[in-house]
């Protein structure tokens, strides 16, 4: 599903507008018109008849002014308040303005904190409470009788609707511009926004409507956008061709473990094999390997030559000696971060000539050999804090700008990446960027990255693609989350419940 940014979404209304002649006014027309139908949906459905619209200067405040009239029209009692001057606003905006105007539509200004007073009065009297703003055009931080205005909203326990955005909320980022609307439902006009697909923009919109305001359907199929959220038309799983064997779906080597983690190479191991891989090697330090053997019946494990249970440079022989028959190899779940690990990790990395997945402690060795990675055929799955040490910015930075953070890096390494998170981001620079929407917050627990690690080097030894495997193994990885949270709730999620769950969530692919 596409998903926009500012500038995107205005170069796309620009061409309906300046190339295929759709009046501007008519985009706004129809924007109102649907703010309008879902307002009079929640009114009839409550048996309420009170609507109050908040409009700001510009055309997020038209779309506020359209969705008065219609209710008006509809016979519901509609009050209207304007954030500026009315002679402050101009264009199609002021055009609707003057129509709810000359129909007699009550409308204020609210520009004066005694003026605030009248405003509160009404949200208490109101039924609902349309948010038109601020839209995506919001630049700089809100404060003085705007920054209240909003806080009157969202503690008034008024059900909210935000025409395209909720005001505040950056709709590149996500991010809070001082203050923001919390909305109980967004209707966002034409595509969803960058803004409303992550942290915090998610949380702050609501049930999220997408409204199809007019713009033609041959302008988005040309339309070349960098975002997308990951939708189940993207994962289709193929069926099997019964004339088959095991060596038809991937032979993968996952190279993990060490004398404390054993847990994170079985998690990696299994979570391949239940995920489809037709051949699944392990290859483990030797002091290990007993204790892996018995439990991983269908893994084959190799215990490979080590320093006190912990993989070192005279490892390295035998592991490339191994990974010779395999398609994929899989580096890094519970290996440890040691000197002795980093020449070893170092060494693997160079060395094998085929599809890496890099994860976990072999990531952190990374970050300070980063350029062998240019061009790789690779994959990287760090979390945030293995993503700061990687590029040397604090954790806080890449929230701040997790989009432009990983379009630097694809464009800079030429890898896919997985940037994981509560919206895993992915992107490589031929395919761009994707947004996973599945998973919850249980899924925040020990070695529920070593279960995606797993997942995506699957997929990639089953033949996808790097971004198709990144995209595939995110998206079932959170589903079979959500699958298991059903059962076991978000607190007692545990990592070897989300493999449990990986073939409900296939099955169903």
């Amino acid at each position: 599903m596409k998903v926009l940014s500012n500038k995107e979404m205005k170069d796309l209304e620009s061409t309906a507008i300046n190339t295929i002649g759709i009046p501007s006014i008519c985009l706004m027309e129809n924007a109102g018109r649907i703010v309008a139908e879902y307002t009079k949906e929640y009114l009839l459905m409550n048996n309420k008849v009170n609507a109050l619209v908040i409009c700001g200067k510009g055309n997020n405040g038209g779309d506020g002014y359209v969705a008065a009239r219609y209710l008006y029209n509809s016979g519901f009692d509609v009050k209207v308040f304007i954030t500026t001057s009315s002679a402050a606003i101009t264009g199609d905006a002021k055009k609707n303005l003057d129509i709810i105007m000359n129909m007699g539509i009550f409308v204020a200004e609210i520009i004066q904190k005694e003026q605030i007073k009248l405003l509160e009065k009404n949200i208490m009297d109101c039924d609902i409470i349309i948010d038109a703003i601020y839209g995506t055009g919001l630049s700089g931080e809100i404060c003085g009788t705007t920054k209240e205005i909003i806080d009157i909203i969202n503690k008034s326990g008024k059900y909210i609707i935000s025409a395209d955005i909720p005001s505040g909320i950056n709709g590149d980022t996500g991010h809070i511009e001082g203050c923001a609307v919390k909305a109980n439902k967004t209707i966002t006009m034409g595509f969803i926004k960058k803004g409303l697909t992550i942290y915090p923009g998610v949380e702050y919109s609501g049930d999220i409507v997408i409204a199809d305001i007019g713009i033609p359907k041959n302008i988005i199929e040309q339309y070349k956008n960098t975002y997308n959220i990951i939708t189940h038309e993207d994962v289709k799983i193929t069926k099997r061709n019964r004339n088959t064997h095991k060596g038809d779906y991937g032979k993968l080597l996952i190279i993990a473990g060490s004398k404390n983690m054993t847990g994170a190479a079985a998690l990696c191991a299994m979570s391949a094999i239940k995920t489809g891989c037709g051949i699944v090697r392990l290859a483990v330090p030797q002091k290990i390997q007993p204790v892996l053997q018995g439990s991983l019946k269908e893994i084959i494990t190799y215990g490979i030559k080590d320093k006190d249970g912990i993989f070192y440079k005279d490892s390295v022989d035998e592991i490339l000696e191994i990974s010779k028959d395999a398609d994929v190899v899989a580096i890094g779940p519970g290996l440890t971060n040691c000197s002795d690990i980093k020449e070893f990790v170092e060494n693997i990395i160079i060395s094998i000539d085929k599809p890496l997945v890099i994860d976990a402690d072999a990531l952190n060795v990374l970050s300070s050999i980063i350029d062998i990675i240019k061009g790789r055929d690779i994959i990287l799955t760090p979390h945030l804090g293995e993503m700061s040490r990687l590029i040397g910015i604090t954790i806080d930075e890449i929230k701040n700008d997790i989009f432009g953070v990983t379009q630097y890096f694809i464009n800079k390494y030429k890898v896919t990446l997985v940037l994981k998170g509560s919206r895993t981001v992915i992107g490589n620079s031929d395919s761009g960027i994707y947004i996973n929407n599945t998973g919850n917050p249980g899924m925040a627990t020990a070695g529920s990255g070593d279960v995606l690690t797993g997942m995506i080097s699957s997929f990639l030894a089953q033949g996808l693609s790097n971004i198709k495997a990144a995209i595939y193994g995110a998206y079932y990885h959170g589903k079979a989350g959500d699958l298991a949270s059903y059962k076991y709730g978000e607190y007692s999620l545990t990592a070897s419940n989300i493999i449990e769950y990986i073939h409900e969530a296939i099955k169903s692919g």
